[in-house]
């Protein structure tokens, strides 16, 4: 009886713990869950979840399952993105690993056709997403980045093509950028790439899933994929518009010999032979049987179905938007939405009552000879069924005065950027706030900064 009512207040323990976090399902977020409002889809994946949840991916002779899904969810990304027979791939946690593993792979290319260098060079447009930058950090590899084209929001061709010299060992490119949602000209930078023997990375971890199904839509979507032959590597992620639980994502490389760069061998320790094709050694087979049975259960049709639930809530809400004022910052190409106003307090007014009413918009900075200050959406097929309540929210929020803590902060920051720094987590505001502090103090400073308040922020 007692430990019946021990569990009883756990339980209900974590269902307060639960409240600290945004709710996924209301359609209220634009960025980080691509919910799509299916609860028979959720209750599947969830299903499949906890089916394989005591299971480990580490060795696939033990636990076959492991294998099974990698190889069923390979084949239906590879079909996506026009891969071949020679196409192969490695499912992993979620974006960043993949593009781990990617520049992985190309460094391991690059020293055995060249020798090891002392540090290879990435060469990416200023829009890569930063996992680039990260895996480079990690692996030992410098990044340069390359302009991006103040009008498309694309990366600048021949920025690109002046750093293909003899120490690249990898070009990564979006297929869409995250900041903007547009895609780069990667056929045109691929054929330059290939013929210097270059390996180009696609990072289409956001388009992957959905930019095949809105060409089918009649879209006009540039080839970004295995379609385009100086593609080597191109990474897609389940967990986004593959619409299934954290965390799944698709590596695919066009030949073995980078695949077998990616992979981590080590036949020499005592133990068990120690092979991993992944970052991550053990793990659980779960997030794989999820997105095994999401895929299954949507199809080709299915998605295409979803995807146009995508399409109609984005031109809704850019429609709707416009109508008040707001003004794209790049081309419409994808599912990504960023959109301005003409006065700065303007916008961070709108962001300020939008988000005290429980909208979670992105908002990202200002870049000059790029872009102003802008929101980011990223729309999901659940946002379908928000668009006149969103709207109607954007309408009040562009009548309503800055909230008093940020009227107060703005003083603040005028007085001593630094003390603003104390306000972070205290309202409800921080992506303004942290902006604020960002074009008010020097970037070093803010980088440090940004470290001190991390490791507060988890000090148990």
């Amino acid at each position: 009886m007692r430990l019946g009512r021990k569990v009883d207040a756990l339980i209900r323990q974590l269902h307060e713990i639960k409240k600290l976090d945004a709710n996924p399902y209301k359609g209220r977020l634009f960025t980080y869950i691509y919910e799509t409002g299916d609860e028979a889809l959720r209750d599947l994946a969830h299903k499949a979840f906890d089916e394989f949840l005591d299971t480990n991916a580490l060795d696939p002779m033990v636990f076959g399952s492991a294998l099974f899904f990698e190889k069923e969810i390979i084949t239906f990304s590879k079909n996506l993105v026009h891969g071949g027979d020679d196409v192969v791939g490695t499912v992993t946690y979620g974006g960043t690993e993949s593009i781990m593993l990617a520049v992985r792979a190309a460094r391991g290319l690059y020293r055995k056709r060249k020798g090891v260098h002392p540090s290879p060079r990435i060469i990416a447009p200023l829009t890569i997403h930063p996992s680039v930058k990260k895996a480079a950090d990690y692996l030992g590899l410098r990044v340069t980045l390359t302009s991006i084209d103040p009008e498309t929001k694309k990366a600048d061709i021949e920025s690109v093509k002046a750093e293909l010299r003899d120490d690249v060992a990898l070009v990564a490119l979006s297929a869409p950028n995250y900041p903007y949602g547009t895609i780069d000209p990667i056929r045109d930078i691929a054929e330059v790439a290939f013929d210097k023997g270059i390996p180009v990375h696609v990072d289409a971890c956001i388009g992957g899933f959905i930019l095949p199904f809105m060409e089918k839509l009649g879209s006009k979507i540039e080839p970004f994929d295995f379609r385009v032959e100086g593609v080597t590597s191109l990474s897609m992620d389940l967990h986004k518009y593959g619409y299934s639980p954290k965390g799944a994502s698709v590596l695919l490389f066009r030949g073995v010999e980078l695949k077998k760069e990616s992979l981590y061998v080590d036949l020499s320790w005592p133990g068990y032979p120690f092979i991993n094709t992944t970052v991550l050694s053990s793990r659980s087979v779960a997030p794989l049987a999820a997105a095994w049975m999401v895929i299954n259960y949507l199809g080709i049709e299915g998605y295409i179905e979803k995807t146009k639930l995508v399409i109609k809530a984005r031109d809704d809400i850019l429609k709707g938007l416009e109508r008040l004022g707001f003004k794209t910052v790049a081309p419409v190409e994808s599912s990504l939405l960023s959109l301005t106003l003409p006065l700065e307090d303007d916008l961070f007014r709108f962001h300020a009552n939008m988000t005290k009413r429980g909208w979670i918009i992105g908002l990202q900075p200002k870049i000059e000879g790029l872009a102003p200050y802008n929101i980011h959406l990223t729309i999901t097929p659940m946002h379908a069924k928000i668009v006149d309540a969103f709207i109607k929210d954007a309408e009040e929020s562009l009548k309503e005065s800055m909230p008093r803590e940020l009227e107060d902060a703005k003083k603040l920051l005028e007085k001593d950027p630094l003390i603003l720094a104390n306000m972070i987590g205290k309202t409800p505001y921080d992506s303004i706030i942290i902006a604020w502090l960002l074009s008010a103090i020097p970037s070093n400073i803010a980088w440090e900064m940004a470290r001190e308040l991390v490791v507060e922020v988890y000090r148990a």
